[in-house]
């Protein structure tokens, strides 16, 4: 009798102590950071000025216009200025450097591999990003992944949204890095 009577009493300490259907549990970023990074791609006259280059492109396609069809098989590789706010001529606080894949046929998307490189009197270190970017949308989500210096073992989420966009020269985007990881 006394041993069903703490099973009873167990399991009623479960169910009382469990999560209530429904309702998430709101986790807080333990740092953040909002930074904008600018991309001026390469379009065989910018040179001098251009940051990004195609790389890689569908067959026949011309590797200093992006292709056609939603730029679907360009890989794009870049070593874009970062900067606390979103003047391109502001001083830079750091590199963003890393590529883009545009992946889909019907509509604009990319996958992003890249690092923030910061080294400013306020941060220095790498913050490392992965994730899918369907560029249409006007805020997503990518993952941060990890980092060094400043950024030792950090993750969570960067909300990215373009900022400007100006034509197929130019874009910028500002990514709100939310920590959930500290070390």
């Amino acid at each position: 009798m006394r041993a069903s009577c703490i099973l009873v009493c167990f399991f009623m300490f479960l169910a009382a102590s469990s999560a209530v259907p429904g309702k998430k549990k709101q986790y807080k970023p333990c740092r953040e950071l909002v930074l904008y990074f600018h991309d001026i791609i390469y379009n065989g006259q910018n040179a001098a000025n251009a940051t990004s280059a195609i790389v890689a492109a569908p067959e026949g396609a011309n590797l200093t216009i992006l292709a056609g069809q939603f730029h679907f098989g360009n890989i794009v590789v870049f070593d874009d200025p970062i900067t606390l706010d979103n003047n391109l001529h502001s001083p830079p606080v750091g590199r963003a450097q890393g590529m883009y894949i545009y992946d889909t046929k019907n509509t604009f998307t990319a996958w992003l591999g890249f690092s923030f490189s910061l080294n400013s009197t306020d941060h220095l270190g790498t913050i490392n990003f992965l994730g899918a970017d369907p560029i249409m949308i006007k805020t997503r989500d990518i993952s941060v992944v990890g980092g060094t210096g400043d950024f030792f073992m950090h993750r969570g989420v960067a909300t990215i949204s373009t900022d400007a966009f100006e034509g197929e020269v130019y874009f910028r985007l500002r990514v709100d890095i939310k920590f959930y990881e500290c070390w």
